[in-house]
């Protein structure tokens, strides 16, 4: 008989027992790829939110406007091969709960800034011709079977318009695609001379700035020169590449990435007591066991393998599964619109694989010392 089947059936001795602990460490390592899934995206790593792009907004907050002559004055700066800009709509459709991503935009500038968004050339020049066109991402077309040329109303959670009302009639113009990995496909975008000059605040100012630079290594050198350019105004700027941008928006909601360790934190420490005083129980049960094994002439190396492999067989398979459920849970939830940037990069899996191994050796430290200075003698006296 092999050590590893006698690591396997001293393990499944006691199925229940195995059981409860596979499911305490599954579910640990279940939390950890997800959280962990969830912090990778809100920490800016996804593709999107690299390249050349810089966001310029107001040194307040990002969330303060400025004025809309910003706009003429960043796209005359050096180094700003092309520029847009964008408002925050807050909208929503029919209903708070049917929240969308919704910008008002300078329709033909925001295209060109924006490449990767995919659109026919008649729905192009529909949605740059007609004044209360609707850009609407696929992933959005299809959560509400939206239809091009269909009228819809959507609401502001910020503005209301000169009638009294918060809702204001769209027509869908264009569908667009995203030729990036992952990319977004759920925004909706629309003039933004349409919302400036029905709604009853806020008149003549905008959200944010979007400037393409030449390429990536220029955007600390154009950012510095458009801060400069504003510096010591009503409405100076802090100009950011798009994923520190993004890194800033996600930050209003709380600390995320503490957040994350201290959840996985909790969970793996109160795995960690749970497992290992199962397994220093488990080997204490063992004593005769082990006595027997020692009499008969099995070496400490050998007791050693047997008492730390049946650790980590547990820690790292139960982690494997925690891990493959996540896995799967991800990828259901990247079924929805809401999810699909929502990915469980490698780095997650050897991460978690990598804490298993840790987590077996830890648990395994006691039960080890303890079977290695067992004196023969008085474990086969022991009933």
């Amino acid at each position: 008989m092999s050590e590893l089947t006698l690591i396997r059936k001293n393990l499944l001795r006691k199925p229940l027992r195995f059981l409860l602990m596979y499911v305490v460490i599954a579910v640990a390592f279940l939390l950890f790829g997800l959280l962990q899934s969830v912090q990778s995206v809100m920490s800016g790593k996804s593709e999107a939110n690299q390249g050349n792009r810089l966001i310029v907004s107001n040194r307040i907050n990002f969330t303060q406007p400025l004025p809309y002559a910003y706009a003429e004055r960043v796209a005359a700066l050096p180094g700003a091969e092309a520029v847009a800009h964008a408002t925050w709509f807050g909208g929503y459709y029919q209903e708070p709960r049917n929240f969308l991503v919704s910008y008002a935009v300078d329709p033909q500038a925001y295209l060109k800034v924006y490449p990767e968004l995919r659109l026919g050339a008649a729905q192009r020049a529909a949605f740059v011709r007609e004044r209360n066109g609707l850009m609407v991402g696929r992933a959005t077309a299809e959560r509400f079977h939206w239809q091009l040329g269909q009228h819809v109303a959507l609401s502001s959670s910020i503005f209301s318009n000169r009638q009294g009302g918060h809702a204001w009639d769209f027509v869908v113009s264009a569908i667009y695609t995203n030729d990036k990995a992952n990319g977004d496909e759920q925004a909706v975008y629309f003039h933004y001379d349409y919302l400036n000059t029905s709604r009853t605040f806020g008149m003549d100012k905008i959200g944010s700035i979007v400037v393409a630079t030449r390429d990536a290594a220029s955007g600390e050198r154009v950012a510095r020169t458009i801060d400069q350019a504003f510096s010591n105004t009503p409405d100076e700027t802090s100009t950011v590449n798009e994923q520190q941008f993004a890194q800033a928006f996600l930050a209003q909601f709380g600390n995320i990435g503490a957040i994350v360790r201290i959840v996985v934190g909790a969970a793996f420490i109160t795995m960690l007591l749970v497992v290992g005083n199962t397994m220093m129980m488990n080997s204490r049960a063992r004593t005769r066991e082990i006595g027997i094994f020692k009499s008969l002439g099995f070496p400490r190396a050998s007791v050693a393998r047997m008492v730390v492999g049946e650790s980590l067989l547990l820690a790292v398979s139960a982690a494997l599964g925690g891990l493959l459920l996540a896995g799967g849970v991800v990828a259901l939830l990247r079924t929805s619109p809401n999810f699909a940037g929502l990915t469980m990069p490698p780095a997650i899996w050897l991460g978690g694989l990598g804490a298993a191994f840790l987590l077996g050796l830890l648990t395994a430290a006691v039960p080890l010392r303890t079977a290695l200075n067992l004196d023969v003698a008085t474990a086969l006296g022991r009933v």
